[in-house]
């Protein structure tokens, strides 16, 4: 769940502003190939 709610925000964002939509894609990216995984339900 929550990964699917940080995608989400990074779809929110990319509707707004393009730029940090990007910046929070590529932390999320980078997170998960250093095996960090959101945590939540």
């Amino acid at each position: 769940m929550a990964l699917s709610r940080k995608l989400l925000v990074v779809t929110a964002a990319a509707k707004h502003d393009l730029a940090d939509a990007a910046r929070r894609l590529d932390r999320l990216m980078k997170d998960l190939d250093e095996g960090r995984f959101p945590e939540g339900d």
